[in-house]
């Protein structure tokens, strides 16, 4: 694969080379001797009920300055293109990165100071494209859902202020089960109106106090979330991109099925995710190649690699349930190649008689 759409840079494999700089940057004791700092922050994101924002805190909390978030963007788009990708959207949410030098700037003019984190990591991916030219990486813009729709349009009116080419869009990211998608139906219908690409996750995982997660029990509630992003997306008039994060319960709906293929709407898979985190039970039940047969736009994603697999692991898991066909493979690099919200450089030649 080498076209990632779903990058949470906060989580991925890049961000663990930068950690030791990080930690001297913020003035925090590294570890003892014997203590390896990797897997010591690893091992803050393991609890699957634990609170995803305290637990990305552990390193959104170290990019809380311009050179932070600079320097961890440049990182982040190098190491994907020594992995062979091509293309890349990074992503990052700005108010988890208003702590620090942006913070009272934040509380007078909250659109200036999501500007200026949101520049911070376009600077970065830019220095990261002059020293990996090959690979084109954008800025997806993160969103996380406890903002009020008030709060989160303001997010979309720094975007509206960035430059656009490297800001492709935004997504409605983090807990689904507080905050529904139908919290968010106007900060979609604005960021409609200003024609920026959306993305919400969806259809992730449903969490209850004291249970485990229990797909089968847990299905309806994903489905219903589902149906409320694609039936919004339905109703768009705008010519913007659209895409669903996860979608696991997809494949359990005739009718939304339907809805996806019929309007092009990417779904930005993530298969070692959401077996490590126990949304599924098997890799069988996210029916890929069913999925594909019906002509839905499904790519395969790493979501969180610093700790979870990384892609290379995540697609041979895969492959080994799906036996997949290199017609499956190739309609696989085809939906992530179609979906992709940027497009400044050209596309590999395999792939470009598809699009």
């Amino acid at each position: 694969m080498d076209c990632l759409l779903h990058d949470h840079a906060d989580g991925a494999f890049p961000v663990g080379a930068k950690l030791e700089w990080l930690y001297i940057k913020n003035g925090k004791p590294l570890p003892r001797p014997g203590i390896n700092l990797r897997n010591m922050v690893r091992a803050k994101f393991t609890d699957p009920n634990g609170d995803i924002v305290e637990a990305f805190s552990h390193t959104t909390g170290l990019m809380q300055s311009e050179e932070t978030i600079f320097e961890v963007a440049k990182n982040h788009v190098i190491i994907r293109a020594r992995q062979g990708i091509r293309y890349d959207e990074v992503m990052l949410a700005p108010q988890y990165h208003l702590f620090g030098e942006f913070q009272k700037e934040a509380k007078n003019n909250p659109v200036k100071a999501l500007t200026r984190v949101i520049n911070a990591v376009v600077m970065g991916i830019k220095a990261g494209e002059e020293a990996s030219p090959k690979i084109e990486a954008n800025f997806l813009v993160g969103i996380g859902r406890e903002l009020s729709p008030r709060k989160a349009i303001q997010v979309l009116k720094a975007i509206e202020k960035s430059d656009r080419n490297h800001v492709v869009g935004a997504n409605i990211v983090c807990d689904k089960n507080k905050f529904p998608p139908e919290r968010h139906r106007a900060t979609f219908e604005y960021a409609d109106t200003a024609e920026i690409n959306f993305e919400f996750h969806a259809s992730e995982w449903i969490r209850r106090p004291k249970q485990n997660p229990d797909f089968q029990r847990d299905l309806p509630m994903l489905l219903k979330d589902l149906r409320f992003v694609l039936e919004l997306y339905k109703k768009s008039r705008s010519k913007t991109k659209k895409r669903v994060g996860h979608g696991i319960a997809l494949p359990y709906d005739t009718d939304l099925m339907r809805i996806a293929s019929d309007y092009g709407i990417g779904i930005t898979g993530c298969p070692g995710s959401n077996l490590q985190g126990k949304n599924i039970p098997d890799l069988e039940s996210l029916k890929i190649k069913t999925m594909l047969l019906l002509g839905i736009l499904w790519s395969m994603n790493p979501d969180d690699d610093f700790f979870q697999l990384d892609i290379n692991e995540i697609f041979q898991m895969c492959n080994d349930v799906y036996r997949f066909t290199l017609e499956e493979k190739q309609l696989m690099r085809i939906s992530a190649w179609k979906t992709r919200f940027g497009n400044r450089k050209p596309v590999p030649s395999d792939i470009y008689p598809f699009l």
